[in-house]
């Protein structure tokens, strides 16, 4: 059986449900649950490595390149067609045939784990497995983005993130949108609980921030 199967937490994953523990001092109830999640997200993060390799095997040629334009690159119909020389509506065709091989070779797995057969679900499935591809690989110059990219990659959900970080779940979703910056002291939480490194420099009164991949 192949080992990304057999895989229940790494020692990367038992860190991070560590790291959620100490810095949010959760009760052992909570620090439970979190390690649940961690197990959960776990699987996540396994079926995303399947969806990489299914891109990768399965889809045609030009359905591999369409696809990672528009998930890691994050480029748009119209400048995929400007790219490749193709239309618009074609990029788009590509786009949906990609996806329905992604979301029809992932089903018996995805059914499985979630015990569900509702289309809509395994559909939506899918959807959040590529999102999270996209966040492992995208490239941005944006530091929210670069924040939303770390949280989507590690599979973790709004409320779980914003409990470790000591925020409210609408400051994580302002921080994200762009529309706030974090505090030092949050900044300092989130190079914690990721072991990232966040850089921070001012300058007139302007601040410059950068989050290195780990």
């Amino acid at each position: 059986m192949d080992n990304d199967f057999e895989r229940m937490i790494s020692v990367r994953d038992a860190k991070l449900a560590l790291r959620c523990m100490r810095l949010a001092q959760l009760s052992e109830e909570e620090a439970m649950e979190t390690l649940e999640d961690v197990a959960f997200q776990a699987k996540n993060l396994t079926m995303t490595k399947i969806v990489e390799r299914i891109i990768e095997n399965e889809l045609t040629e030009i359905q591999r390149r369409v696809i990672k334009l528009y998930l890691y690159e994050g480029l748009n119909t119209v400048q995929i067609g400007r790219t490749l020389s193709m239309s618009q509506a074609a990029a788009y065709k590509t786009i949906e045939r990609a996806n329905q091989t992604v979301t029809r070779l992932m089903s018996p797995l995805i059914e499985y784990i979630y015990d569900t057969d509702e289309r809509a679900r395994v559909e939506n499935i899918v959807v959040q497995l590529l999102q999270t591809c996209a966040a492992v690989h995208v490239e941005t110059d944006s530091f929210c983005t670069q924040l939303k990219c770390l949280r989507l990659a590690y599979a973790l959900n709004e409320k779980r993130l914003s409990s470790a970080l000591k925020i409210s779940e609408r400051e994580l979703n302002e921080i994200e949108a762009g529309r706030r910056i974090p505090s030092i002291v949050t900044l300092m939480r989130y190079s914690a609980l990721f072991d990232v490194e966040i850089n921070a420099s001012f300058k007139n009164g302007k601040g410059v921030y950068l989050c290195r991949k780990p």
